[in-house]
């Protein structure tokens, strides 16, 4: 029994791994955009806020504001033949100074504000997760190289015994190069560490189920995507906080509308039915007019017209920014990739270096702080090309989303 307990483990943990393996869902960044697209909270808020605005056009459109007021009056004649009198009386108001016309206009510019807010945070929303799967990318392309490091300094640790059994080195190159893999394996540890945090942020943006495992899928050195924009960016449309800042400045014309409106007076049109006296009865049409004398929508005005000048100025400086944005998201990114080109030249060399110190030291031609520091230099140079990386598709993504070209 004792002899089948490892094999029974062992046949658990392959199972347990195979489990998880089919469990694991692969993700490329077009699918993190997609589940932004539909997950991300800030974007259902968003959505929602849309069917709020929509909620006041369907009340802005009804044809008459007010309801239709009916009145009725009777009680007993005091003088004259006894019984008892009774009066009813039926209007309905209508505004005038096109009122009507300018709350219809207001909530349609809000309705328009809303749908360029729900673009806006869908775009920050896609322009997060983007960022985060990148850096999930970038964790898990170093957590690779940071395997490989361990990889090469249980090598080291290797040749070093060997050649100390042999008594070529003194056992202090043991001593040393166990250091070095210690180092390295705490650095993995720390690095897994980074992963599991970034892939829990890359969950939260994309509202996924935390029991799911995540297979990142994708070249974090492939920029393609970027290239043709940032060569020719375009923009068929405005950005969404530019349209955000000309919906509201609509929407403070149509306010200024209404309070001229409210200048005008109400007209109201009716009919009375009166009866006073037995056998005497009378249907009168009614008009009345309200007087504006003292509240003549001042206020609305002056409010509404501040407000559209204010806007003019922020819908001027938005569409400047924009513009800037543009201009400096696009230089960035080339000289992201260019810092990414002199490393990549690099890359090939300094692993021939790597192969060649550990082949010198094994046959005794190099020293042990010598075969370190080449490792260390490849190492730093592996590191920072990925960094490099990272950078030029994260300068893509900020060129995607300041051009609003990011879907």
């Amino acid at each position: 029994m004792n002899r089948l307990a490892p094999a029974a483990a062992a046949a658990v943990t392959l199972v347990a791994a195979l489990a998880s393996a089919a469990a694991a869902r692969p993700l490329t960044l077009d699918e993190a955009l997609a589940l932004a697209r539909e997950r991300a909270p800030v974007i259902l808020a968003a959505r929602a806020r849309v069917d709020e605005a929509r909620g006041r056009l369907l009340g802005a459109a009804v044809l008459l504001r007010e309801n239709p007021t009916l009145g009725v009056g009777f009680g007993p004649r005091v003088r004259g033949p006894a019984g008892v009198a009774v009066e009813a009386q039926l209007s309905q108001t209508f505004e005038l100074g096109g009122r009507r016309s300018a709350r219809i206009d207001g909530a349609r510019a809000a309705v328009a504000r809303a749908v360029a807010t729900d673009a806006e945070a869908g775009l920050r929303a896609l322009r997060e997760a983007a960022v985060a799967f990148y850096r999930a990318l970038h964790a898990q392309e170093r957590l690779k190289l940071a395997a490989r490091a361990v990889a090469l300094a249980e090598a080291t640790l290797h040749i070093a015994a060997r050649r100390h059994q042999a008594g070529d080195v003194p056992v202090l190159h043991v001593n040393v190069a166990r250091g070095a893999l210690a180092r390295a394996r705490s650095e993995r540890l720390a690095i897994e560490a980074t992963l599991t945090a970034v892939v829990g942020e890359l969950r939260i943006v994309l509202g996924l189920d935390p029991t799911v495992a995540l297979v990142l899928q994708g070249d974090l050195g492939d920029h393609s995507r970027f290239e043709r924009l940032a060569a020719a960016p375009r923009q068929d449309t405005e950005r969404p906080d530019v349209r955000v800042v000309a919906a509201e400045v609509r929407e403070a014309e149509a306010d200024l509308r209404l309070g001229r409106g409210l200048g005008w007076p109400d007209l109201g049109v009716g009919v009375r039915y009166t009866q006073e006296e037995v056998g005497a009865s009378a249907v009168l049409g009614t008009v009345s007019l309200t007087l504006p004398l003292f509240d003549r929508g001042q206020g609305v005005r002056a409010e509404a017209r501040a407000r559209e000048r204010r806007l003019r100025v922020e819908l001027d400086a938005t569409r400047r920014r924009a513009g800037i944005e543009v201009l400096t998201a696009i230089a960035v990114y080339r000289q992201r990739v260019a810092a990414l080109v002199e490393l990549q030249a690099v890359a090939p060399v300094q692993e021939h270096n790597e192969a060649l110190a550990r082949r010198s030291y094994e046959m005794g031609q190099l020293g042990l702080a010598d075969l370190l520091l080449v490792h260390r230099e490849v190492l730093e140079t592996q590191v920072d090309f990925l960094a490099r990386q990272l950078e030029a598709a994260s300068a893509g993504i900020e060129l995607e989303a300041a051009a609003g070209a990011l879907r």
